[in-house]
């Protein structure tokens, strides 16, 4: 029993020893690290979560021309946006006295118990509206649950991504800002500078976003991020990105929560260069009307998309131009940019190239005669028909033309073509004439080729070529076509940027691009314009006639067949393509609108009266204007002067240097004046011209003002508006 003792009490003093053992070498593990490897140590922890980091350059700016005069309104540009951290956790600070270590609060609890009330109730005021906003209490719970912990975090956000103005008022609250004070050395008292600096409690994360002043206007034009990337971009933007991104600089970040890095108080850095800006050539007050018209048509007739692009016949400037979907919920919505991306059977406006193609190669000639109404041509499967029931006979081609015959235009390729032995010959003719090919613009988009079936051998197939089936392309190629037909033809490519700019600076202007010298014959051209003027003086086109300056052009209806559970529905796309003033015309225009769902379906009823309302407002408002404009922009390039007080004190604000200031008309009025009713942009030009420190809330049209029109006020006096 005795010995059985001893062996346990043995067998437990060698477990105890070798126990012993183990933390002797632990503790002297922990202590070798810490005094002798402990310099390496903290070096590699720096090294993970500190790093030289990339600070992305601020994006160059879009600007847009005001035709009314001449000044630049921006369409895109970078501002500033900030995440805000707030340290409620520990660190360590060396005791005089002992040389210890102490463990002791970021913010002292008498100064915390103090100033965070106050904080909370200031965040609550500022972000009352805000998504996630909270109220005082809300706020000082939240600050709590990390101010009680034992390991509290070192960076708690207070809010993320707030605005330029937030930012500054922010600044000034308790706990984020002290301000700035020194003593008087004449007197000894205390003075206050009135400037803010940020207390050691606080860290900021500042980086650029885009913002778009007119949002969703010309959206896919523009450009809008693309997905997975917040440096890429499509439209103008993207294809202009190698002038907008600037020069990436690069400094010393410390990384705080996974995702989440803040600077450092660091000299050694690179600073990043700003991106150049670019001046489009469209026309923001032109960009709304069509946008409005092309609207109000689709929603009056339940269809299911369109699109409208106004041109500047010289130039090849696009100064308007819009793309609207029916979404899920009904809406009229810029998806994607069909003006450019999609392209589809034009349908008779297709029948000015064939006219081209017959007229200049000697085919025919105005006066030759030609069947309508109906016919069965030998060879083909069915009948070409005209619309309409009533049988006109054999007319002049010139006629025929005017009222849309496709028997008429069929007859000629039947002549000169089909009858001959040469089908595979007309699709080769045609290429002759209109441009086969991409236009490659100045705008990242999928732009597809445009196709023509030149190798068909199907009686029915080449007939219906003639009036705009068996071929596809973009609204864009067949508005570049008839561009041509306006500028005497000279086909030029359409533009979307005309000018680089840097520092207020014109740096680069882009001259049109030239793509036929020459599209056909002297005397084909003034016949076809005669054609194209009279189809809306005599033809189908007969809702743009008396305006007193003359349209010119040719309306088109395509059918567009589709299966809806086994059963073949016929819909239309209705399309109107032309120019004007019929006289040295300065704009030419294509609209197109597809699946309308009333009884409107044709070009003349659907699509005219948009490209009326630009007509008359361009001819109205810009057209004399852009004349001077023409002969001046030989002289001297463009000045940026950005639209007045209102948008030289945002780019201030911001950041942007846009250049001289243009001298405001002075105000005979002391009155505020009553903007009711005006577009955002209107009101802004007019309060701001009276001197008045505009804000504004909401979408639409002025619906109030905080100031009542026709009431006395002051320069400076600040005015809210209200928009529905």
């Amino acid at each position: 029993m005795q010995s059985d003792k001893r062996d346990i009490m043995f067998r437990f003093f060698w477990v105890y020893l070798i126990l012993l053992l183990g933390f002797l070498c632990v503790i002297g593990k922990v202590v070798y690290i810490q005094v002798v490897e402990g310099s390496f140590w903290r070096k590699l922890s720096e090294e993970r979560f500190v790093e030289m980091r990339p600070v992305k350059a601020k994006r160059g700016s879009i600007y847009s021309v005001d035709s009314d005069n001449g000044e630049l309104l921006m369409l895109a540009t970078d501002v500033p946006r900030y995440d805000v951290y707030i340290d409620l956790g520990y660190t360590y600070e060396t005791d005089k006295k002992t040389k210890r270590r102490v463990r002791q609060r970021v913010i002292a609890d008498s100064i915390y118990k103090k100033q965070m009330p106050i904080l909370c109730d200031s965040l609550a005021r500022l972000f009352v509206n805000a998504n996630d906003s909270k109220s005082k209490n809300e706020y000082l719970t939240y600050f709590r649950k990390f101010r009680t912990k034992d390991k509290s975090n070192r960076y708690v956000l207070v809010q993320k991504n707030i605005s330029l103005e937030q930012w500054e008022r922010m600044r000034r609250f308790p706990l984020i800002s002290k301000e700035k004070v020194r003593k008087s050395r004449s007197t000894g008292k205390i003075i206050h500078s009135g400037k803010f600096y940020l207390t050691n409690y606080i860290n900021v994360v500042e980086r650029n976003v885009r913002f778009y002043p007119y949002y969703p206007m010309a959206r896919r034009t523009i450009g809008v991020p693309i997905d997975g990337c917040d440096t890429c971009y499509d439209g103008i933007d993207g294809y202009y990105s190698n002038y907008l991104q600037g020069e990436s600089g690069i400094r010393k970040e410390k990384k705080i929560n996974p995702g989440i890095w803040i600077p450092m108080d660091d000299n050694q850095q690179i600073k990043a260069i700003d991106g150049k800006d670019i001046v489009t050539t469209i026309d923001v007050r032109l960009q709304e009307l069509a946008e409005n018209s092309l609207r109000k048509c689709l929603d009056s007739n339940d269809a299911q998309s369109g699109c409208v692009i106004l041109m500047e016949v010289k130039t090849g400037y696009i100064r308007a131009i819009s793309s609207l979907q029916k979404d899920k919920t009904g809406e009229y919505k810029e998806q994607t940019n069909i003006a450019i991306s999609s392209y589809f059977e034009p349908g008779s406006t297709f029948k000015a190239i064939s006219a081209m193609l017959y007229l200049d190669k000697g085919l025919i000639d105005t006066s030759s005669m030609v069947p309508t109404f109906e016919k069965r041509f030998p060879g083909a499967k069915t009948s070409i028909r005209d619309v309409g029931k009533i049988n006109h006979g054999n007319v002049s081609f010139s006629r025929a033309m005017e009222m849309s015959s496709n028997v008429g235009v069929s007859q000629v390729v039947y002549d000169n073509y089909i009858s001959k032995g040469k089908k595979t010959q007309f699709g080769k003719d045609l290429k002759e004439y209109f441009y086969f090919d991409k236009l490659k613009m100045d705008i990242k988009i999928q732009e597809p080729k445009p196709y023509i079936n030149e190798k068909g051998t199907s009686v029915d197939d080449i007939l219906r070529l003639s009036f705009g089936y068996v071929s596809v392309m973009t609204p864009m190629q067949l508005l570049t076509f008839y561009n041509g037909i306006a500028n005497n033809g000279k086909m030029v490519k359409p533009m979307f940027v005309s000018n680089i700019a840097e520092n207020g600076k014109i740096i680069k202007t882009f001259e049109p691009t030239i793509i036929k010298q020459k599209m056909c014959k002297e005397e084909t051209l003034k016949n076809l314009q005669a054609i194209l003027k009279n189809v809306v003086e005599k033809g189908t086109g007969k809702r743009l006639s008396k305006t007193g300056y003359g349209i010119a052009g040719k309306t088109g209806t395509a059918e567009i067949g589709y299966s809806k559970r086994g059963i073949v529905q016929i819909q239309h796309r209705a399309s109107f393509c032309g120019y004007f003033p019929t006289e040295n015309p300065q704009y030419s225009c294509i609209v197109v609108v597809s699946e309308p769902q009333k009884n409107a379906t044709h070009g003349g009823d659907l699509a005219a009266p948009v490209f009326r309302d630009l007509s008359d407002r361009v001819v109205g408002t810009r057209l004399t204007y852009h004349q001077q404009q023409s002969i001046s922009s030989k002289q001297a390039p463009p000045k940026i002067k950005g639209n007045q007080d209102s948008y030289n004190k945002f780019c201030n604000n911001i950041g942007i240097k846009l250049g001289p200031k243009s001298p405001l008309p002075k105000v005979k009025t002391n009155l505020v004046q009553d903007v009711v009713g005006m577009t955002i942009r209107d009101a802004i030009y007019i309060l701001e011209k009276q001197g008045l420190d505009v804000s504004f809330e909401g979408k639409g049209k002025v619906v109030s003002q905080s100031i009542i029109g026709g009431s006395n006020y002051r320069k400076g006096n600040k005015i809210h508006l209200i928009l529905n």
